[in-house]
């Protein structure tokens, strides 16, 4: 099954990989037009955009950060870094209360039980919320099942929004520094910059996919692998 999943994600690597370089030497479709009447119409884009960093939060399939992250050229980094910490606090609230009514037998689709009870315990206790700060640095920008996960868990809704929100800054830099890369390597050129940024996005995610680990250990305590 490994092997199997490891050539079904090699041969999507390689095709994201031919697709990239036909569409920024042949541009076939014409779409530069397309994307710069999308830049003019911020309020449908942005409004798309936390729709489906929303959805990327309910459902790990779908690649949100990725594409947010390549809206960046179109909207500019402070808008895409709004709609993104929108789209994730909605997701991660929809999944967080999803796992709290549905419980084990929805949660247990996406990781393993007993490793989601050893989560509860080791966030637990006097330093519960540091603990649960450190665990979502390292959860929400990867393919998150987390809040799914701590749905389970004792933890009280608010902690884990705040949690969640103080974990989700930091990308600021990300998104602020990625325009200026942006900027430097591709210029003006927005339908070469989305192509490249999407498509090598896709190849990162499809490689977290099939195998996401999260070895946190904040305080000596906090040591956690998920598998999906």
């Amino acid at each position: 099954m490994r092997k199997k999943r490891l050539a079904i994600g090699s041969l999507g690597i390689l095709g994201l990989i031919v697709l990239l370089l036909v569409l920024i030497f042949f541009n076939p479709y014409k779409l530069n037009s397309t994307l710069e009447f999308t830049a003019e119409h911020l309020i449908i884009g942005v409004i798309l955009l936390i729709l489906l960093r929303t959805l990327s939060n309910v459902v790990p399939a779908i690649p949100g950060g990725m594409i947010i992250f390549s809206a960046v050229p179109l909207i500019g980094w402070l808008t895409a870094f709004i709609c993104n910490v929108v789209g994730i606090l909605l997701g991660t609230s929809i999944a967080f209360f999803l796992a709290r009514i549905y419980r084990e037998p929805l949660v247990s689709r996406f990781a393993s039980i007993n490793k989601i009870k050893d989560l509860g315990k080791q966030v637990s206790g006097k330093r519960q919320f540091m603990a649960l700060v450190a665990f979502r640095l390292f959860t929400v920008p990867v393919v998150d099942i987390s809040s799914y996960a701590i749905g389970l868990t004792k933890i009280n809704y608010i902690k884990f929004v705040l949690a969640t929100f103080i974990a989700i800054l930091p990308t600021i830099a990300t998104f602020y520094f990625g325009e200026e890369i942006y900027k430097r390597i591709f210029g003006k050129n927005l339908f070469v910059t989305i192509s490249a940024v999407l498509i090598l996005g896709s190849i990162y995610f499809i490689i977290k996919r099939y195998k996401t680990k999260f070895k946190i250990n904040p305080f000596g305590k906090l040591r956690t692998k998920l598998k999906i």
